[in-house]
């Protein structure tokens, strides 16, 4: 356990600048043997210890212990064990659940909690699944045209099986129909009031002037929305009690008019529908019996319970889950103009947490399947580390990702006195099964610029499973070939390629949105793309694009 804990330490600790953060290695550990709860006491003592210890050496010592697990088989980690799906509440008859994105935009890591918990909810209980695009705003979060197939893609990547799709812009006069009813019933009415005069009002708990006009009149002006009244003169509220402890229920807005429209889909239609009427009766219509919602939209409960006691309607059970919350997220509308400022790649930039970001990166879907499902499902905001969902997704492409050879910044390397050998190496150091390819090696090698600029007088060094060598100032000397010499003495371990032909340019594209850029063994001109393999002292990459001189990959994670 204390070596794991190290590893963990100093992974956490290269990735971070050389300061590893306690929370992160305690939650890795924790991700990797869930039983390690039971001692956590013990076990978070035993990481501040180690992080103590790791934080206080140089990066360079850091790196040092760290190559040493490379050099070194590792055990089989232990079958993780996967978070049982608890019970719905009167799941009485065919179980309908719905997922209701607004199509604004990619799908990220924080919406999969609501897709996919949804699903692992109908699955259990063999009902339906309902996509339902919730994308009445024509206005403001206006939807992305690419981003309903986007959703779609994304769902079915992560095995989630849609029974039936639903876009709200497309059923405007189903609305309407329900609105117009309401209408006649004297249960919603047309308010023309200054927005700020009705918000004084109704925060005293005032009836509006138009509330009290006849259903005929109001008949008129709900007819009138749609030619007569301009955006902004006219609204449809439902009436609720004026009472009520939440002002925010007190007759609340349900059609709004908007001069011109940028939906996508429907350019010409002014009365659009609000969030919670649209919803109210799709979820009727579509015969939903649970909804997930989230804990921000608590007061619709409340709000769209008044249509269904107007209609006589039996309104779905209702489970409530927080937010998943992990840093450096940033917000649909923040991406969107991000990227139009040209400050982002698109949807999927490596620095986003979109799953068309997460994917391109290398991020296996059971990862994240496992990711949310560990998670569980509840009231309470999820503050979660990123670093606990690469060590899982580690866990799931460790075995078949091979190593391969790379330097970032190549330097020429001349060590004297090397002998002329073959150096075979396995694919994976774990699995001999996964095959080895050799290099033919002389004195003439490839390091990278900064190993090579922290080479000091008189120290060993070595060159990964190839040699040992020392620097006199003038020149780099052959010492040894054994490992057993280095861990005496040995200074640092350093990755390199033989200066031969056949080499490949390569470039990485980092998660913090840089290009790097250097040379690879020639074994990699046989990987496809999708392919996921490690390149030692980087960590785990997908290729991405193959050109004829050279190879583009995502860096996914160490």
């Amino acid at each position: 356990m204390d070596n794991l804990i190290l590893q963990y330490t100093l992974e956490n600790a290269l990735k971070y600048s050389g300061k590893a953060n306690i929370g992160s290695v305690i939650g890795q550990l924790l991700q990797n043997d869930p039983k390690l709860k039971a001692n956590v006491k013990e076990l978070s003592q035993k990481v501040q210890e180690t992080v103590k210890h790791v934080n206080s050496l140089s990066i360079e010592q850091q790196q040092k212990e760290f190559d040493n697990f490379n050099e070194k088989p590792r055990k089989e980690k232990k079958k993780r064990q996967s978070r049982t799906i608890p019970r719905l509440k009167n799941a009485k008859g065919k179980v309908i659940m719905r997922f209701a994105p607004n199509p604004n935009g990619s799908l990220s890591l924080g919406h999969c909690r609501q897709a996919l918990w949804n699903y692992f909810f109908v699955e259990k209980n063999k009902g339906s699944y309902l996509l339902r695009y919730d994308d009445t705003d024509p206005k403001v979060k206006v939807p992305l045209k690419e981003a309903y197939n986007w959703i779609k893609e994304d769902l079915q990547w992560l095995n989630v099986k849609v029974n039936k799709t639903a876009i709200q812009s497309k059923r405007l006069s189903t609305y309407y129909k329900y609105a117009e009813k309401l209408v006649k019933q004297n249960n919603a009415y047309v308010c023309t009031c200054n927005p700020e005069k009705f918000r004084k009002l109704i925060q005293k708990s005032i009836i509006c002037p138009c509330r009290e006009l006849s259903s005929l009149e109001q008949l008129k002006r709900w007819k009138s929305m749609f030619k007569k009244y301009k955006e902004g003169e006219a609204v449809l509220r439902i009436k609720t009690n004026i009472m009520h402890s939440n002002p925010a229920v007190r007759d609340w807005p349900a059609f709004r008019i908007v001069k011109k429209s940028k939906h996508p889909l429907n350019k010409t239609n002014k009365v659009w529908p609000l969030l919670n009427f649209a919803s109210a009766i799709d979820d009727h219509d579509f015969k939903v019996t649970h909804i997930l919602r989230g804990t921000d939209l608590e007061i619709s409960d409340r709000r769209q319970k008044y249509i269904y006691d107007y209609f006589n309607w039996q309104y779905p059970e209702t489970m409530y889950s927080g937010k998943l919350l992990y840093e450096g997220v940033k917000s649909t509308t923040q991406i969107k103009q991000l990227i139009d400022e040209n400050k982002l790649l698109g949807w999927d930039d490596p620095r986003l947490g979109t799953i068309r970001a997460l994917r391109r990166r290398g991020i296996q879907k059971e990862t994240i399947i496992n990711f949310i499902k560990d998670s569980g499902i509840g009231k309470s905001d999820i503050h979660v580390a990123l670093e606990n969902l690469y060590a899982l997704n580690k866990s799931f492409i460790d075995k078949t990702s091979n190593r391969y050879f790379a330097v970032i910044d190549p330097i020429k390397l001349t060590i004297e006195n090397s002998p002329e050998k073959e150096v075979k190496i396995n694919f994976h150091p774990d699995y001999p099964k996964n095959g080895s390819r050799s290099f033919n090696v002389n004195k003439n090698f490839y390091i990278q610029k900064q190993d090579f600029t922290s080479l000091k007088k008189d120290k060993l060094y070595r060159l990964m499973d190839c040699l040992n060598f020392t620097f006199n100032n003038t020149e780099y000397t052959y010492n040894s070939e054994d490992h057993e010499t280095y861990e005496k003495q040995g200074e640092k371990i350093m990755h390199w390629l033989p200066q031969s032909k056949g080499l490949i340019d390569i470039e990485i594209l980092m998660d913090n949105g840089t290009l790097v850029k250097g040379l690879a063994e020639s074994s990699v001109k046989k990987l496809k793309v999708d392919d996921i393999i490690q390149f030692y002292r980087v960590g785990f990459v997908r290729l991405d694009k193959k050109q004829k001189n050279k190879l583009t990959f995502y860096y996914a994670h160490r």
